[in-house]
């Protein structure tokens, strides 16, 4: 978020936090901030292998879970996002507060696009070569 005269502009990170939570409400799943950085990070586990199909699954790869923690705290601060308790585990879950819904309702009219997932393609760095054809 950029601060802009006493009002906050909501930045693409965000939206995309703000996007995953409003996707896991929509199924009745009301995620932990850990929970959201698993999808927006891609962390494949039992867990997660549901969310696979979210529109931002692996699209915020760079951010560490402090970073995306911290930026849900500042959602939930100015009211884009919500928290629910639950007494049988006894933790706050996330929700999408009013207020996030009407600036994704928002964004998604501006915006004709989707989130493009990005993908970490790492170069081999041990390789088996057969020095004997090599010459």
């Amino acid at each position: 978020m950029k601060k802009v005269r006493n009002a906050y502009v909501l930045e693409t990170s965000d939206l995309k936090i703000l996007e995953t939570v409003s996707l896991l409400n929509k199924d009745n799943y009301y995620p932990l901030p850990e929970g959201v950085y698993k999808i927006l990070s891609g962390i494949d586990d039992e867990e997660t292998k549901k969310f696979s199909e979210l529109l931002t699954y692996k699209t915020l790869i760079s951010y560490n879970s402090k970073k995306v923690s911290r930026l849900i705290v500042m959602l939930i601060r100015y009211h884009y996002l919500e928290r629910v308790y639950d007494p049988i585990s006894d933790k706050l879950y996330l929700k999408v507060a009013p207020k996030g819904e009407t600036e994704l309702v928002k964004y998604h009219k501006k915006h004709k696009y989707k989130f493009a997932k990005k993908e970490v393609n790492f170069e081999p760095t041990i390789m088996k070569l057969d020095l004997s054809k090599i010459k």
